[in-house]
C-alpha cells in the first residue's frame, strides 16, 4: 500500500520532473523487493523477511522525505492507511474529469517502465474509462495491439486468459498459436470489471511475456480490495489528493456551490501541480468575489508557448499571486528570493535589512508584510515565529519569474525540444538571446525584427538548408551566432550586415564549401570557427579581420569541378595569417592529398611564426623539415605553455582509423599532441618536439625497432601513447641502458597491429620508478607477442587500472612462467594492486591468467571471449572480493572449473556472469554491459549507501554451480 501511494504522489508535478532517472531506478528497486516477497508468499521460497522489510522501509523513507515538502504528514498517513480524503468534496461529477486525467497521467508515466507489467486500477466509476485509455494516441504509438476484455464473469485466471484468447479471435484449441502471437508483439490488455479475489492473479499471462517487447496488462475494478498481487495499484480516490490540499488551504469559502465549480476549474488549470495548487488556494483563501476567481482562471490559462507546461503553471500562478500582494510586499519577496539565506534568518534582522533597502518605512509595516507572505505560503516561519525562511522550490520559481520579468531571454530557451517550426515574429522582438539549437527547423522567419538580439544559437538544426536573404536584416547588435551542424550551403546577403558580430561558429556544415569575400566586412569579428566545415579556400579578405583571436579552418581537396568554377589554386593566400596578429588559437585541418597545401606550407609556416600571442596551434606538416623550420623560428613559443597538435608525415585521409572512437577522443583531449606517420629513422625535429608533447601517435613507422630509440629522456612528459602498424618494432621499452626511470608520466599505452612485437619490456628494473603512473594498457592484434609482463615490469605497475589483450595468438598467460623462477626482488602479497578491469579476447593459447600468481585485489570487471584453452581458474589469480561482472560465452562458462586449494574455496559467481552472444558484435555488447555497470555505480553515489542493493545484471545465467578441480 505505502509504495503505491508513494508512486502515485511521485506522478504529480513538480515531483514527476525531478531526477526522473533516479526515480525510475528507485521504482525498479522497490519492484525487485516486492517480487522477492511475492515469491516467498506464493512459492514458499525462503527469504529474510525482516531484511526485505528494512530495505523497503529505507527506500520508501527517502522518497517520503521529498514528498513531505509538498504533502502534509497526516494526509500521507491517511492515504497509506487506505483512508479516503477527510475533507468535504464537491459532487463527484465535478471532479470526475480531474481525477480521470490524473489517473491517466500516472498510467502513461509508469507504463513506460519495463519492470511494471501488471497494473490494477481500483474504484473506477466510469465504465468508459478504459475505452478512453485505449484510444489515447500515446497508447496507440506504444502498442501494436490493444484489446479490452470484459471479465466480470471470470472466476479463475484460466477464465480470464480464455476470454483474452477469444477476443483475439482464437479458439481454446488454438491457445498455443494465440500465446505465440502475444509473445511476438507489443501488447496492452485492458481487463474491465475483474474480481480481485481470484486466486493466483500473479500468474496471469505468465506464458506471454517477452523481454524484447513492451507488454502490459491493466485491470480495472469498481471497488477497492487491498493486497491484489500487482506491480502497481492505482486508487482513484487517492487522486483526490490535490482537491484535499486545495480545500485545506482555501478554507470555508468552498461551501459555496458556485465557488466549488470555479475551484474545480482552478485545479484542472493547475494540472495537479502540488506547489501551484497550494499557492493558488492560499491566494484565494476567504475570497468570495466570483470575479476574482474568474480572473484567477484567466491568468492560469495564459499559454506562453515558449515555456514547458510546468513552468507555465508556476509562472502564471505567481503572476496572479504577486499581482494581489501590493507593491511593497512584491519588493520584499523579490529581495528574499535573491538575498535571503538558504537556512533562513531572524525575522527582526530581515526587517532591518528591508528598512536599510528602503523597502519598508516601519517595523510594524514589515511585520504585516512578513505575516502576509507567510500566509501566502511564499515564506514560512519557524523557531516560534522568531525566524523565517523560504522553501528552495519557492525560491527557484520566484527567481525564474523575476528573471523572466527582468530579462525576456528566458522566454526563448527552446533548445532540444524537437520543434519543427521556429517561433513567430513576435517572440523575437524583445529577446536579447535566442536558444533554438537541436531542433528540427527547416525554415526560419523571413525577416524577424530583433532590435535587442545579441546571441542566436541555431546549431544542431540538421534540416535547416536555406536562410532567407533578409533574415539577418533587422539584427543590428547581434554579437554571437552559432550555425554549426546545419545543412546550409551559403550565407544570405543580410549576414554581412552584422557589423557588431564578435563570434561566428559554422562547424561541421557538410554542404557549405565557399566562404564569401564579404566576410572581411565584419571587422569586429573575434572568433571564426569553421572546424569540420570543409571549404575550398580561404578568401584574402579574412586578412582584414585583425581582431580575430581564434581561427579554426578545415579544407576539402580541390577537385576538377572547383577548377572549372575558377576557384583559386591557393588554399590560403599569402599575408593573410601574418595580418592576424591578435590570434591566440589557430587550427588548420586539410585533406592530406591536397597539393595546394604542400605548395603553400613554406610561407604559412613563416607567417605562423609571426604570431607572438599564439597559445594553440594545429597544423599538418607533410615533411619533417617543415617542423624543423617552425621550431627553429618559434622555439621560444613552444618552450612556453603553448598547446599544439602536429601531424607530421604524409598519410592517407583516415589517419586514426585503427583507433576506437573513445581512444581518438582521449588523444585529442591531451594538451600537446604529435602524430608521426610513415616515418623513417629518428629525425632530430621529432625528438625535440617530443620533449614538449604529452601525447604521441606513432603510425606505420618503417624502421624503428623500439620506442626507446626516440630517446627515453625525450619522453618524460608523455602521458598518452598509441602505436599502430609499426612492423619493425619488437619491444616497446628497452630499459637495459637506463637507470633513471622510464616513462614516469605515461598513463595510457595502446598498441594496434604490431606485426613483429614480441614483448613490452626488455631489461631489468631501473633504480628510479618506471611506468609508475601507467593506468591503461591495451594490446590489439600482435601476432608474435608472447610476453606481456615479466617480473621486472610487473613490480613497476602499481597504478595499472585496466588491461586489454585482444587477438594475440601466442599469449598463454599475461605473466610469463619465468616470473616464478626469477625470484628477483622481494615477494609481494598482491601484484597489480589497483587493476579493476581485465579483458582477454581472442587468445587461443591462453591457459592461465597469471600462472597462479596473486594479482588484482581490486578487480571489478573480468571479460573473456574466444579463449578455448582457459579451462581452469585459480582463485589466487582471480580476486572475487570486489568483482561485479564476468563476461564470456555461456558454454565456456558452464564447462569452466575452479582450482580448489586449502586457502581458497570456489565461490558461486553465476549472479554476476553475463553471457556474450556469438553472432552479435563483441564491442557493442561490452559497451552495453559497461554502461549498465556504470549506471549502477552512479546510483550508488547518488543514494545513501544503506539504500543501494548489490549490483545485479538482468542477463544472468542459471544458478548451476561450477565444477571443482581437485
Amino acid at each position: 500500500m505505502k509504495k503505491d501511494v508513494v508512486c502515485l504522489i511521485l506522478s504529480y508535478p513538480p515531483l514527476n520532473s525531478e531526477n526522473n532517472g533516479t526515480r525510475r531506478d528507485w521504482i525498479r528497486d522497490v519492484l525487485r523487493i516486492t517480487q522477492k516477497a511475492r515469491e516467498a508468499l506464493y512459492r514458499q521460497k525462503k527469504v529474510n523477511v525482516p531484511e526485505l522489510s528494512s530495505e523497503m522501509d529505507k527506500l520508501l523513507s527517502r522518497q517520503i522525505h521529498d514528498i513531505k515538502v509538498h504533502v502534509p504528514s497526516d494526509i500521507l498517513v491517511n492515504m497509506c492507511n487506505g483512508l479516503s480524503p477527510g475533507y468535504q468534496a464537491p459532487p463527484k461529477a465535478m471532479l470526475d474529469r480531474c481525477t480521470d486525467d490524473f489517473m491517466i497521467r500516472q498510467i502513461l508515466q509508469y507504463i513506460q517502465i519495463p519492470e511494471i507489467q501488471r497494473i490494477v486500477i481500483s474504484e473506477v466509476n466510469d465504465k468508459n474509462f478504459l475505452v478512453r485509455l485505449k484510444n489515447l494516441s500515446p497508447i496507440r504509438r506504444m502498442f501494436c495491439r490493444v484489446i479490452r476484455v470484459d471479465v466480470r464473469f471470470c472466476s479463475t485466471v484460466k477464465d480470464i486468459e480464455d476470454r483474452i484468447i477469444e477476443q483475439l479471435g482464437f479458439s481454446n484449441s488454438d491457445r498455443g498459436e494465440a500465446e505465440q502471437l502475444l509473445r511476438s508483439q507489443n501488447f496492452l490488455i485492458l481487463l474491465d470489471d475483474f474480481h480481485p479475489w481470484i486466486e493466483n492473479l500473479h500468474h496471469l499471462g505468465n506464458g506471454w511475456w517477452n523481454s524484447n517487447n513492451t507488454q502490459k496488462i491493466v485491470l480495472a475494478s469498481f471497488q477497492f480490495y487491498p493486497g491484489v498481487p500487482m506491480d502497481l495499484e492505482i486508487r482513484r480516490n487517492h487522486h483526490l489528493l490535490s482537491w484535499e490540499l486545495f480545500f485545506r488551504n482555501v478554507g470555508e469559502v468552498l461551501h459555496s456551490s458556485t465557488i466549488q465549480k470555479l475551484a474545480v476549474h482552478v485545479l484542472r488549470q493547475c494540472s495537479g501541480h502540488l506547489r501551484a495548487t497550494v499557492l493558488m488556494a492560499r491566494a484565494l483563501k476567504g475570497v468570495k468575489n466570483v470575479r476574482i476567481w474568474q480572473h484567477a482562471l484567466r491568468v492560469l490559462g495564459f499559454q506562453p508557448t515558449l515555456l514547458h507546461v510546468q513552468d507555465r503553471i508556476m509562472i502564471n500562478a505567481l503572476i496572479f499571486i504577486l499581482g494581489h500582494l501590493g507593491s511593497a510586499a512584491n519588493e520584499c519577496i523579490k529581495y528574499c528570493a535573491f538575498y535571503l539565506e538558504m537556512e533562513g534568518t531572524d525575522k527582526v534582522d530581515l526587517l532591518e535589512r528591508w528598512m536599510k533597502e528602503d523597502l519598508i518605512g516601519t517595523l510594524g509595516k514589515g511585520e504585516q508584510i512578513v505575516q502576509h507572505l507567510v500566509d501566502a505560503h511564499l515564506l514560512e516561519s519557524f523557531a516560534n515565529g522568531e525566524s523565517v525562511q523560504m522553501q528552495n522550490e519557492i525560491r527557484k520559481e520566484l527567481v525564474k519569474f523575476y528573471k523572466v520579468e527582468m530579462n525576456p531571454t528566458l522566454l526563448v530557451e527552446l533548445d532540444g525540444r524537437g520543434l519543427t517550426e521556429a517561433p513567430e515574429n513576435e517572440a523575437w522582438e524583445e529577446a536579447n538571446e535566442m536558444s533554438l539549437m537541436n531542433n528540427k527547423f527547416s525554415k526560419l522567419p523571413d525577416n524577424p525584427n530583433c532590435p535587442k538580439l545579441r546571441v542566436l544559437f541555431l546549431q544542431g538544426n540538421h534540416r535547416l538548408r536555406v536562410i532567407s536573404s533578409s533574415f539577418f536584416q533587422c539584427m543590428p547588435i547581434l554579437q554571437i551566432l552559432h550555425l554549426s551542424e546545419t545543412r546550409i550551403k551559403f550565407l544570405p546577403p543580410s549576414f554581412f550586415k552584422l557589423v557588431q558580430l564578435r563570434k561566428f561558429f559554422l562547424r561541421s556544415c557538410e554542404l557549405f564549401m565557399e566562404l564569401p569575400t564579404e566576410i572581411g566586412e565584419l571587422c569586429h569579428l573575434e572568433v571564426l570557427d569553421l572546424e569540420g566545415t570543409e571549404i575550398i579556400n580561404l578568401p584574402a579578405a579574412v586578412g582584414k579581420l585583425t581582431n580575430l583571436t581564434r581561427l579554426k579552418l578545415s579544407f576539402c581537396a580541390q577537385t576538377s569541378h572547383c577548377r572549372k568554377d575558377n576557384h583559386s589554386n591557393t588554399i590560403i593566400p599569402q599575408n593573410v595569417i601574418s595580418n592576424l596578429l591578435q590570434l591566440k588559437q589557430l587550427s588548420i585541418d586539410v585533406n592530406p592529398e591536397d597539393e595546394r597545401w604542400n605548395a603553400a606550407l613554406k610561407y604559412i609556416v613563416k607567417e605562423v611564426c609571426c604570431l607572438k600571442r599564439l597559445l594553440f596551434l594545429k597544423l599538418h606538416l607533410p615533411e619533417v623539415l617543415l617542423l624543423n623550420d617552425l621550431w627553429d623560428v618559434a622555439s621560444s613559443l613552444y618552450q612556453s605553455c603553448m598547446r599544439f597538435r602536429f601531424i607530421v608525415g604524409r598519410h592517407q585521409k583516415r589517419i586514426i582509423s585503427r583507433l576506437s572512437h573513445e581512444s581518438a577522443i582521449r588523444f585529442e583531449e591531451q594538451e600537446t599532441c604529435l602524430k608521426y606517420l610513415n616515418g623513417e629513422g629518428i629525425p632530430t625535429g621529432i625528438k625535440v618536439v617530443l620533449q614538449h608533447a604529452t601525447a604521441l601517435f606513432l603510425d606505420r613507422h618503417l624502421t624503428v625497432t623500439s620506442l626507446s630509440e626516440f630517446g627515453i629522456e625525450n619522453m618524460k612528459n608523455l602521458k598518452f601513447c598509441v602505436l599502430s602498424e609499426c612492423d619493425e618494432i619488437q619491444t616497446i621499452l628497452d630499459a637495459d641502458n637506463d637507470r633513471n626511470g622510464v616513462f614516469p608520466s605515461l598513463a595510457y599505452l595502446e598498441l594496434h597491429y604490431m606485426k613483429n612485437l614480441r614483448s613490452i619490456w626488455k631489461g631489468q628494473s631501473s633504480q628510479m620508478p618506471s611506468l609508475s603512473n601507467l593506468k591503461v594498457l591495451a594490446l590489439h592484434t600482435c601476432p608474435k607477442l608472447d610476453t606481456i609482463f615479466t617480473f621486472s615490469l610487473l613490480i613497476e605497475l602499481n597504478s595499472l587500472e585496466e588491461l586489454v589483450v585482444e587477438d594475440c595468438p601466442e599469449i598463454n598467460s599475461i605473466v610469463t612462467q619465468e616470473v616464478l623462477a626469477e625470484g628477483v626482488g622481494p615477494p609481494q602479497e598482491w601484484y597489480l594492486p589497483k587493476l579493476k578491469k581485465l579483458s582477454l579476447h581472442y587468445l587461443p593459447k591462453l591457459a592461465s591468467i597469471s600462472g597462479g600468481l596473486a594479482i588484482a585485489p581490486e578487480l571489478e570487471w573480468l571479460s573473456f571471449y574466444d579463449c578455448p584453452n582457459l579451462k581452469i581458474l585459480h582463485l589466487e589469480e582471480v580476486s572475487t572480493c570486489k568483482l561485479k561482472v564476468i563476461t564470456g560465452e555461456a558454454d565456456w562458462w558452464n564447462e569452466l572449473k575452479w582450482y580448489e586449494s586449502e586457502l581458497f574455496q570456489p565461490p558461486n559467481l553465476d549472479d554476476i556472469f553475463v553471457p556474450i552472444e556469438r553472432y552479435t558484435d563483441l564491442r557493442t555488447q561490452l559497451v552495453e554491459i559497461n554502461d549498465q555497470l556504470q549506471a549502477q555505480k552512479q546510483k550508488k553515489k547518488t543514494l545513501s549507501p544503506v539504500l543501494v542493493p548489490s549490483i545485479e545484471f538482468e542477463a544472468g545465467t542459471s544458478s548451476k554451480q561450477k565444477q571443482v578441480a581437485a
